[in-house]
């Protein structure tokens, strides 16, 4: 079963503290500490963004899903990653900071389990059924992206296909929503 929660009214990414102050702050509480995430990203028009070494790459309108891991503690956490990934307060370090720097890419969703490393990969390979944006997000191994084009008509339907994906691999999600 999936948990759905609704985050707070506030932007968890929104003030400039420091992330690991805020990793035990709702809604980011409710998150596993270590395990597998996938961010649901809403690109409110087409855009062009620059993605460090990508270069330039372009999204259309729509939704997309990117996938990580956090198995340490602190700012290595899920917690830990998903609080820096939606802070709008960083240095552009990943390839993901670079599009949620973008003020027409927001992140609006969350899905998250208990898990060890590999299944970061397996999560954003089943996820990129629907398509997926090159070499995003996946220096680190050899998948062919970690950012995938989520073929849904709203968030709440996003999350569930995400979570479908999650429990499809026998992990026990955790969805919740961000605010806008």
């Amino acid at each position: 079963m999936t948990t759905l929660l609704e985050a707070m009214t506030c932007n968890p990414g929104s003030d400039s503290r420091n992330d690991v102050d805020r990793l035990d702050e709702p809604p980011l509480k409710a998150l596993p500490e270590n395990g597998v995430y996938t961010i649901v990203v809403e690109v409110a028009e087409d855009l062009d963004v620059e993605v460090g070494s990508l270069g330039i790459i372009h999204l259309e309108r729509g939704y997309y899903a990117y996938t990580g891991s956090g198995l340490g503690k602190g700012a290595l956490s899920v917690r830990g990653r998903v609080s820096r990934h939606i802070s709008r307060a960083k240095r552009l370090k990943w390839h993901i900071d670079f599009l949620l720097s973008h003020p027409r890419a927001l992140a609006v969703g969350v899905v998250a389990s208990k898990a060890s490393k590999e299944y970061e990969c397996v999560v954003a390979l089943n996820l990129a059924k629907g398509g997926f944006v090159k070499r995003f997000g996946c220096s680190d191994c050899r998948c062919k992206s970690h950012l995938a084009r989520l073929n849904c008509r709203g968030l709440e339907e996003c999350l569930r296909l995400v979570s479908s994906v999650y429990k499809s691999l026998g992990l026990e999600p955790v969805a919740l929503v961000l605010s806008r």
